[in-house]
């Protein structure tokens, strides 16, 4: 069995639905030999998945994570915009390699190229390694020469495999150029990882979120307590994330 199938089998206990689903499964064991109790572990069960699975909670927890969006001062202070990886879509036989960059790795490119063209000067370090036969990193910087047509310099980074890696040989890279202050591009979900992983190495970066979490569900007075998978999916991201960060903290 795979390292990155256990990692995933793993993640299953702890993210919802799954995590909800085990106190409920817990729960009718329970109750087959003390009922009251079992009854109220699986209603409790039940309860937890509601909340999960419902848009004003998605909302309030995303809210709380995210990091807001990049200052003037902070980008004129940084000296380079690391672009990380966030994978690659490999279910496109239209295109040449066989493959496209990810939806997330898309927006990320167009927030980057959004940022490159205000400042021509700053150096753009696209990043991320092996996935399948493709080098995620080149797979970027193509785009960013041939279909965002930035006049940028680029430096890329394609040995890396995850968030820490990213961090760990940007830093190799930047360093000894004596860049230290960078702009982190990635989701808004996934920046407080990201930020504090790139300190751990000792660069100096700012966040450069984009892809904010927003439902008008949300906000809908008759449809924020209505459960959805969609906000079953960003509060298991945020899951995901805060055991990320914790870990590796």
């Amino acid at each position: 069995m795979s390292l990155i199938i256990v990692h995933r089998l793993l993640q299953s206990f702890i993210l919802p639905p799954f995590n909800a689903i085990l106190i409920m499964i817990l729960g009718l064991i329970i109750a087959s030999l003390r009922k009251k109790i079992g009854v109220i572990i699986l209603v409790s069960g039940i309860v937890f998945l509601y909340i999960q699975s419902i848009p004003i909670v998605a909302y309030l927890i995303s809210k709380k994570y995210e990091l807001p969006p990049l200052t003037t001062q902070e980008f004129e202070s940084a000296q380079a915009i690391v672009i990380l990886g966030g994978g690659v879509n490999k279910n496109g036989p239209e295109y040449p390699l066989g493959a496209n960059v990810s939806r997330a790795t898309a927006i990320r490119l167009n927030y980057a190229t959004f940022l490159a063209k205000q400042d021509p000067n700053k150096i753009i370090v696209p990043t991320g390694g092996y996935t399948g036969n493709i080098r995620e990193a080149d797979l970027m910087r193509q785009l960013l020469i041939n279909f965002y047509k930035i006049d940028n310099p680029i430096v890329v980074e394609n040995q890396s495999r995850n968030t820490d890696e990213n961090a760990k040989f940007v830093a190799a890279i930047l360093i000894p150029m004596h860049i230290k202050n960078v702009i982190l591009v990635t989701q808004a979900f996934h920046m407080r990882r990201s930020i504090m992983l790139f300190k751990k190495y000792g660069l100096n970066p700012v966040a450069g979120s984009t892809d904010y979490y927003t439902n008008d569900n949300a906000l809908n007075p008759i449809l924020m307590f209505v459960p959805n998978a969609g906000s079953m999916e960003q509060i298991g991201t945020i899951y995901h994330e805060t055991l990320g960060y914790w870990i590796y903290k």
